[in-house]
């Protein structure tokens, strides 16, 4: 291999890594819907799975993301929250439901973030969030921050 070959792959490789993909959007921007046939629910946990939940991405810039989450049950809103929290782990308020919570997201490489979620009692709920592919998205969510596999798994489609 010539010397400029070696060079391209190692750049290509940097590239590659998360460090350099650090200020580009994620590709989450749009409105997607829960799969629930998709997802896996914890209901001694969490309570009853939600009929139907939507995820609008209002912002992607690779700086920050901006997001509205609504879920619905069989009584109506299961759940709603609000958020616009820079990418680089800084606590930012949010709302969850009718409390204002702190929120902490941080890049986990190009395509997806963990955010921390906690309340004044000290509850802290871990999501993990990424595209599996441009049309899906996934979240790993720990609920009860207790060590092991995730509390609940949730897919998303794109819908727009």
């Amino acid at each position: 291999m010539t010397r400029t070959a070696l060079l391209f792959f190692v750049v290509a490789a940097l590239m590659a890594t998360p460090a350099f993909a650090q200020n580009t959007p994620l590709g989450a921007l749009g409105r997607w819907t829960i799969d629930l046939k998709a997802s896996n629910f914890n209901e001694a946990l969490t309570g009853p799975a939600p009929l139907a939940a939507e995820v609008d991405v209002t912002k992607d810039d690779g700086k920050s993301l901006a997001w509205t989450l609504i879920e619905e049950d069989a009584e109506g809103l299961a759940a709603i929250q609000f958020a616009d929290a820079p990418l680089d782990g800084t606590p930012t308020k949010a709302v969850v439901n009718t409390q204002i919570v702190m929120i902490s997201v941080h890049r986990d490489g190009p395509r997806g973030v963990t955010a921390v979620t906690s309340n004044k009692t000290g509850r802290k709920q871990t999501m993990k969030v990424w595209l599996a592919d441009p049309d899906t998205l996934k979240v790993e969510q720990d609920v009860d921050g207790v060590p092991g596999p995730p509390d609940q798994s949730l897919t998303f489609k794109r819908v727009k």
